[in-house]
């Protein structure tokens, strides 16, 4: 009983910290956080068929019943993992080339496409400023060259995605995850990426003069001859040797002001 416990207690401290998070996986979130309280009660009630009681959750649908696994001779031993795909977006799936093909027409003539899924779309050099694309699934896609001034990218998925060489001048890519994303010599002057995921992302070379990356998590991301002018990285997470390479002049750090480059 103590193990069981043990496991609800951790379960419960686990839901509660990806609750408290400003998720932008919304539903999915609520279901996973409902679906480890069901499953810890599960565990109480002594319900030693695991695969019965995975079946029974919320997320069933997202959550593979290979992913969870029990050890047989105690129930304290419960490893649940949940993998969200990078993105998440419930509608639009590609699903036949027809409504795809119908999407990508959507956003070149309208230039707006919110939430859509346009995963590995080639959009190379396409002239798309100011177009809306909040919540879209572009994983993957190609923007390299493209013009995306002052588009809205609020909240999209943008993993993997080429951006080298884009325009992204004034562009909105709030809360936008931009995970391994190659963002090479694209300029971001003045962009607007408060609370963006960048872990690992491609700036080398990026005009980032005046961006707004206030909360982002630059973790591994690379900054040679990134172009940090008057850029606000106020509690970003990033490491002082990643930013030794890029050029800094009124740029606001997490310790604090720097203007080595200036002049």
């Amino acid at each position: 009983m103590l193990g069981c416990l043990h496991a609800l207690s951790e379960s419960f401290e686990l839901s509660a910290d990806i609750c408290r998070r400003d998720s932008v996986y919304g539903n999915r979130v609520r279901q996973f956080c409902r679906s480890l309280a069901v499953f810890s009660a599960l565990s109480i009630l002594g319900c030693t068929n695991i695969v019965i009681a995975a079946n029974l959750l919320p997320i069933a649908k997202q959550l593979p019943v290979s992913n969870i696994v029990l050890n047989s001779h105690s129930l304290s031993n419960i490893q649940l993992a949940v993998h969200f795909r990078p993105g998440g977006v419930d509608q639009n799936q590609i699903g036949d080339t027809d409504s795809y093909d119908a999407r990508l027409t959507q956003l070149l003539y309208s230039n707006e496409c919110p939430g859509c899924d346009l995963r590995g779309a080639n959009l190379q050099r396409k002239v798309l400023n100011g177009a809306k694309l909040p919540r879209a699934d572009l994983n993957g896609a190609r923007f390299d060259e493209a013009e995306l001034s002052a588009a809205d990218l609020t909240g999209a998925y943008l993993f993997g995605t080429n951006l080298s060489q884009a325009n992204l001048r004034g562009t909105q890519l709030i809360n936008a995850d931009l995970r391994k994303a190659n963002l090479s010599r694209a300029d971001l002057q003045g962009a607007y990426l408060l609370l963006a995921n960048l872990r690992k992302a491609d700036l080398r070379g990026a005009q980032l003069t005046g961006a707004f990356l206030n909360g982002a998590d630059l973790t591994g991301a690379r900054f040679s001859r990134a172009d940090l002018t008057d850029a606000d990285l106020t509690n970003a997470i990033v490491n002082q040797s990643d930013i030794d390479d890029a050029i800094l002049c009124r740029t606001r750090l997490p310790w604090g002001d720097i203007s080595r480059d200036c002049g």
